[in-house]
């Protein structure tokens, strides 16, 4: 029997019932610069190994694309992981965050390696890329997963699996024997893993890795210890209040507990920001200047408001001023290599004039602000003046405050930078983490959707630009700051849950962007829903949600 596959090129052709992707993909491997490492199946992303059984649409993912590159990390964390379990199999480890391109691993049981011990791990690693091993694609029924994870005392992916239709095949992949369950496709054998290093780095280790798309030498890693600690730091604590995993956050909401780990989170990030604000008033301070960077959908507007709560609190007169009424004037504006506007580029701030205004501004005199006209593309001089008094202290948001060129003339003792990220410490299990951009894209599309009249395909369509822009204006400066704030709450994904499934499912299936939509309602699929009623309305979720007390400012 044979189906019929409309393939890329938009051409038709038969092949016989269980074809799997991968010998599809060799029809079109030569088509493409880059490896296929995904196959998509009537718009959803699907392992190269699934066999066909029926008529439908055929595309596939490449390596050189986000998508592509989670599942070179995903299979090369799976060899990092059989590799532990063939040598070491004493030590216990669990994925933890990326650093760049790289991923952290930590070992959770105490045990250190040596650089001889990570020198035998990599050696073995690469032996099985040198022989192609394969990356074995299997089927499994819930009622044998239970009985397996049962075995293995997994009590997290076992409540996890609870989630899941009894009538689900599941997918599971073996390597060397070695059996385990990841949420996404995996690589058909290790022969695709060809760079990769291990790095002995604090309580664990790191697994470098190219950047996307690059694959004709390994970049040195670049350590971020200021963002690793912050990743530390809530871990360790979500861990201590018991909510570091989808599995344990669903049983905190179904056994009505749900209040509490909310306020516990919310009073967690009005410690921090109080402390901010310490730290700006306390003695022998003289910090009039304070720069709040971040990607997209941190909860930069709402962290700006709290802290000037606190530091009014603390005696001062918190000033907000914003970077984009300092745009360089349209025909000044630098443009991309296609001709548009690049509006993300520092230089499409007016640096001369930013700075000149800072240095008078914190010399006591007084300075006219402008009003910059994006429809015009013009600034404009509205009345507005300030003065600043030595209680002032100038609240300035934007992508570029931490790169030295926008406040060069303010001495570093007279200014704070503080990175502001969602660092989610939530994961699936030891093995599956949800990645701090899929959060963020989460609150933007449901922000978008709330306040901007955006539906889920345009915020998705724009994500990609949205992405290249923060990795080439913002991730650069991050270990700049002085202060990392994290906006993370480990309840969020239960109550983004909630806006975000419509949202996704209004996404059409001829769209490309419907297999990203896809994976993410399958990540949202093992939550359990949370309404937002509990959450306080100067919580920086409410900034997605809706209910802000400052909505007025956002």
């Amino acid at each position: 029997m044979n189906i019929k596959l409309t393939l890329p090129d938009n051409s038709i052709k038969e092949y016989p019932s269980g074809t799997t992707l991968l010998e599809v993909s060799k029809d079109f491997a030569g088509n493409y610069s880059n490896p296929i490492v995904e196959g998509v199946f009537q718009g959803i992303g699907t392992d190269l190994q699934k066999p066909l059984l029926e008529d439908g649409t055929v595309d596939f993912i490449l390596r050189d694309t986000e998508e592509g590159m989670r599942v070179y990390v995903r299979s090369l964390l799976f060899l990092f992981l059989v590799a532990i379990k063939e040598l070491r199999p004493e030590v216990k480890i669990e994925a933890r965050n990326s650093l760049g391109s790289a991923l952290f691993c930590e070992i959770t049981n105490g045990i250190t390696l040596s650089n001889y011990d990570l020198k035998a791990l990599e050696t073995y690693m690469k032996e099985l890329v040198a022989e192609s091993e394969p990356i074995v694609y299997q089927h499994i029924n819930k009622k044998a997963a239970e009985k397996l994870l049962c075995e293995r005392h997994e009590e997290d992916r076992l409540e996890l699996l609870q989630t899941v239709p009894d009538d689900q095949v599941l997918t599971c992949y073996s390597l060397k024997g070695h059996r385990e369950y990841f949420f996404g496709p995996m690589l058909p054998d290790c022969g695709y893993l060809k760079l990769f290093e291990l790095i002995n780095y604090e309580n664990g280790i790191v697994i470098n890795y190219p950047e996307t798309g690059e694959m004709d030498e390994l970049d040195v890693f670049i350590d971020s210890p200021k963002l690793n600690k912050m990743f530390h730091e809530m871990e360790e604590w979500s861990t201590m209040i018991r909510c570091n995993t989808v599995a344990k956050l669903n049983r905190i909401i179904k056994e009505g507990n749900a209040r509490g780990i909310i306020q516990v989170a919310e009073a967690l990030h009005e410690k921090k920001i109080a402390a901010i604000a310490d730290e700006i008033t306390q003695n022998g301070k003289d910090v009039h200047l304070v720069l709040i960077a971040g990607p997209s959908s941190s909860g930069k507007t709402t962290f700006a408001q709290r802290l000037s709560i606190q530091l009014i609190v603390n005696g001062l007169r918190p000033v907000p001023i914003s970077m984009d009424d300092y745009y360089q004037e349209r025909r000044k504006t630098p443009r991309k290599p296609d001709g548009s506007y690049d509006f993300e580029c520092v230089e499409a701030i007016d640096l001369e004039l930013f700075n000149d205004h800072l240095k008078r501004l914190l010399a006591g005199e007084t300075v006219k602000i402008p009003k910059y006209n994006f429809r015009t593309g013009l600034r404009e001089y509205r009345g507005r003046e300030l003065t600043l008094n030595e209680k002032s202290v100038l609240i300035v948001e934007g992508i570029h405050g931490l790169n030295e060129r926008i406040s060069a003339v303010v001495p570093a003792e007279n200014k704070l930078k503080v990175y502001i990220s969602a660092l989610t410490p939530m994961s699936l299990d030891d093995y599956n983490r949800i990645q701090t951009t899929d959060m963020r894209l989460l609150r933007r599309m449901v922000r978008d959707s709330q306040f901007r009249s955006h539906d889920a395909l345009m915020t998705l369509k724009l994500w990609e630009d949205v992405r290249r822009g923060e990795e080439k204006y913002i991730f650069p400066f991050q270990e700049e700051a002085d202060i990392i704030f994290n906006t993370t709450l480990v309840y969020e994904f239960a109550v983004l849950k909630k806006y975000a499934e419509p949202l996704l499912r209004s996404v059409p299936v001829t769209e490309d962007v419907y297999t990203n939509a896809q994976r993410l309602l399958d990540l949202l699929s093992h939550v359990t829903p949370l309404d937002k009623e509990l959450i306080p309305n100067n919580s920086i979720l409410r900034e997605f949600v809706g209910g802000s007390a400052f909505k007025e400012a956002l």
